[in-house]
Protein backbone atom coordinates (compact mmCIF):
# COMPACT_ATOMS: atom_id res chain seq x y z
CA UNK A 1 0.00 0.00 0.00
CA UNK A 2 1.19 3.31 -0.69
CA UNK A 3 0.86 6.04 2.04
CA UNK A 4 0.55 9.38 0.86
CA UNK A 5 4.00 10.46 2.66
CA UNK A 6 5.28 7.68 0.20
CA UNK A 7 3.58 8.72 -3.13
CA UNK A 8 6.44 11.28 -3.95
CA UNK A 9 9.53 9.37 -3.49
CA UNK A 10 7.90 6.04 -5.25
CA UNK A 11 6.43 8.31 -8.26
CA UNK A 12 10.17 9.78 -8.93
CA UNK A 13 11.38 5.94 -8.92
CA UNK A 14 8.67 5.16 -10.80
CA UNK A 15 9.21 7.93 -12.82
CA UNK A 16 13.12 7.20 -13.41
CA UNK A 17 11.76 2.76 -14.38
CA UNK A 18 9.70 5.15 -17.24
CA UNK A 19 11.99 7.39 -18.26
CA UNK A 20 14.42 4.42 -19.12
CA UNK A 21 11.86 2.73 -20.55
CA UNK A 22 11.05 6.22 -22.69
CA UNK A 23 14.42 7.31 -23.35
CA UNK A 24 17.03 5.05 -22.40
CA UNK A 25 19.38 4.78 -19.28
CA UNK A 26 22.10 7.62 -20.70
CA UNK A 27 19.07 10.16 -21.37
CA UNK A 28 18.00 9.42 -17.48
CA UNK A 29 21.13 9.68 -16.15
CA UNK A 30 21.25 13.31 -17.79
CA UNK A 31 17.99 14.32 -16.41
CA UNK A 32 18.57 12.75 -13.13
CA UNK A 33 22.10 14.91 -13.11
CA UNK A 34 20.26 17.96 -14.10
CA UNK A 35 17.64 17.26 -10.95
CA UNK A 36 20.44 16.87 -8.60
CA UNK A 37 22.40 20.23 -10.37
CA UNK A 38 18.65 22.59 -9.74
CA UNK A 39 18.62 21.34 -6.44
CA UNK A 40 22.55 22.13 -5.25
CA UNK A 41 21.91 25.77 -6.87
CA UNK A 42 18.50 26.00 -4.50
CA UNK A 43 20.58 24.72 -1.42
CA UNK A 44 23.79 26.69 -2.33
CA UNK A 45 27.23 25.98 -1.69
CA UNK A 46 28.44 23.46 1.02
CA UNK A 47 28.95 19.50 2.03
CA UNK A 48 26.43 16.98 3.53
CA UNK A 49 27.49 14.73 6.53
CA UNK A 50 30.04 14.62 8.86
CA UNK A 51 32.83 15.66 8.72
CA UNK A 52 36.37 14.16 10.20
CA UNK A 53 39.45 16.48 10.79
CA UNK A 54 40.53 16.38 7.15
CA UNK A 55 38.92 16.94 4.10
CA UNK A 56 37.11 13.18 4.54
CA UNK A 57 33.11 13.87 4.75
CA UNK A 58 31.05 10.60 5.10
CA UNK A 59 27.25 10.06 5.37
CA UNK A 60 26.14 8.10 8.66
CA UNK A 61 22.87 7.60 7.02
CA UNK A 62 21.24 6.92 3.66
CA UNK A 63 19.56 9.44 1.78
CA UNK A 64 16.09 7.95 0.05
CA UNK A 65 17.91 4.34 1.95
CA UNK A 66 13.95 3.99 3.27
CA UNK A 67 12.63 5.09 0.00
CA UNK A 68 14.88 2.18 -2.10
CA UNK A 69 14.23 -0.91 0.39
CA UNK A 70 10.66 -0.59 0.48
CA UNK A 71 10.45 0.37 -3.60
CA UNK A 72 12.58 -2.79 -3.80
CA UNK A 73 10.30 -4.76 -1.47
CA UNK A 74 7.46 -4.20 -3.88
CA UNK A 75 9.54 -5.32 -7.25
CA UNK A 76 11.02 -8.00 -4.58
CA UNK A 77 14.07 -6.82 -6.75
CA UNK A 78 15.80 -4.09 -7.92
CA UNK A 79 14.29 -2.87 -11.49
CA UNK A 80 15.85 -3.62 -14.76
CA UNK A 81 15.77 -0.28 -15.45
CA UNK A 82 17.89 0.54 -12.82
CA UNK A 83 20.70 -1.92 -13.15
CA UNK A 84 20.52 -0.49 -16.61
CA UNK A 85 21.60 2.89 -15.03
CA UNK A 86 24.07 1.28 -12.76
CA UNK A 87 25.48 -0.40 -15.49
CA UNK A 88 25.48 2.43 -18.14
CA UNK A 89 27.63 4.88 -15.18
CA UNK A 90 30.16 2.03 -14.69
CA UNK A 91 30.47 2.55 -18.69
CA UNK A 92 30.63 6.08 -18.39
CA UNK A 93 33.31 5.64 -15.48
CA UNK A 94 35.41 3.08 -17.24
CA UNK A 95 35.67 5.24 -20.20
CA UNK A 96 36.36 8.56 -18.47
CA UNK A 97 39.52 10.34 -18.60
CA UNK A 98 38.28 11.37 -15.06
CA UNK A 99 37.00 8.50 -13.65
CA UNK A 100 37.48 9.71 -10.28
CA UNK A 101 34.28 12.22 -10.49
CA UNK A 102 31.69 9.33 -11.13
CA UNK A 103 29.99 8.03 -7.84
CA UNK A 104 30.57 4.73 -6.58
CA UNK A 105 27.36 3.26 -6.69
CA UNK A 106 25.22 1.25 -4.67
CA UNK A 107 21.63 1.89 -5.76
CA UNK A 108 20.54 4.32 -8.66
CA UNK A 109 19.61 7.62 -6.69
CA UNK A 110 23.61 7.95 -6.19
CA UNK A 111 23.38 9.69 -9.88
CA UNK A 112 20.99 12.33 -7.91
CA UNK A 113 22.99 12.82 -4.94
CA UNK A 114 26.70 12.46 -6.78
CA UNK A 115 25.26 15.46 -8.83
CA UNK A 116 23.71 17.52 -5.93
CA UNK A 117 26.97 16.90 -3.77
CA UNK A 118 29.21 17.61 -6.80
CA UNK A 119 27.41 20.66 -7.65
CA UNK A 120 27.47 22.31 -3.97
CA UNK A 121 30.80 21.84 -3.57
CA UNK A 122 31.30 23.10 -6.84
CA UNK A 123 29.59 26.38 -5.46
CA UNK A 124 31.81 26.14 -2.50
CA UNK A 125 34.93 26.32 -4.89
CA UNK A 126 36.13 22.92 -4.19
CA UNK A 127 35.49 19.59 -5.97
CA UNK A 128 33.96 16.62 -4.18
CA UNK A 129 34.78 13.01 -4.93
CA UNK A 130 33.01 9.90 -4.24
CA UNK A 131 35.48 7.54 -2.06
CA UNK A 132 33.01 4.86 -1.28
CA UNK A 133 29.23 3.50 -0.53
CA UNK A 134 27.23 1.42 0.86
CA UNK A 135 23.58 -0.05 -0.47
CA UNK A 136 20.87 0.40 2.02
CA UNK A 137 19.90 -2.99 0.96
CA UNK A 138 22.14 -5.14 2.11
CA UNK A 139 25.85 -4.54 3.06
CA UNK A 140 26.91 -4.67 -0.77
CA UNK A 141 30.10 -1.85 -0.94
CA UNK A 142 31.21 -0.24 -4.14
CA UNK A 143 34.30 1.67 -3.98
CA UNK A 144 36.23 4.19 -6.61
CA UNK A 145 39.48 3.41 -6.62
CA UNK A 146 40.76 6.36 -8.72
CA UNK A 147 39.19 8.52 -6.38
CA UNK A 148 40.68 7.05 -3.38
CA UNK A 149 43.99 6.78 -5.13
CA UNK A 150 43.80 10.60 -5.72
CA UNK A 151 42.62 11.13 -2.35
CA UNK A 152 45.69 9.41 -0.55
CA UNK A 153 43.35 6.93 1.66
CA UNK A 154 43.57 3.16 0.93
CA UNK A 155 40.70 1.19 -0.06
CA UNK A 156 41.68 0.22 3.91
CA UNK A 157 40.36 3.30 5.34
CA UNK A 158 37.61 3.64 3.07
CA UNK A 159 36.29 0.32 4.66
CA UNK A 160 36.70 1.48 7.99
CA UNK A 161 34.80 4.36 7.31
CA UNK A 162 32.06 3.08 5.44
CA UNK A 163 31.54 0.45 8.35
CA UNK A 164 30.28 3.49 10.32
CA UNK A 165 28.38 5.43 6.79
CA UNK A 166 26.99 4.85 3.90
CA UNK A 167 28.98 7.50 1.59
CA UNK A 168 32.54 8.44 1.74
CA UNK A 169 33.52 11.57 0.17
CA UNK A 170 36.43 13.69 -0.16
CA UNK A 171 36.94 17.44 -0.69
CA UNK A 172 39.56 18.27 -2.95
CA UNK A 173 41.06 22.13 -3.16
CA UNK A 174 42.04 22.68 -6.88
CA UNK A 175 44.91 25.50 -5.31
CA UNK A 176 46.34 22.51 -3.74
CA UNK A 177 46.73 20.70 -7.24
Amino acid sequence: MIRLENMLPRAFLVGITKMVDMAGPLETISWMRSIGEELAQIEGPGFEGARMDSDIVYLPICPFGNEIVEFSEMYDESPPQFEAIINTMSKLKRESDTPWEYPAMSHVLDVLQHSYNQKRAELAGTRYHNLGSKSPLGDIRHYNEEAIERSGLTKKDVTEILDKAFFVYVIEHPEKE
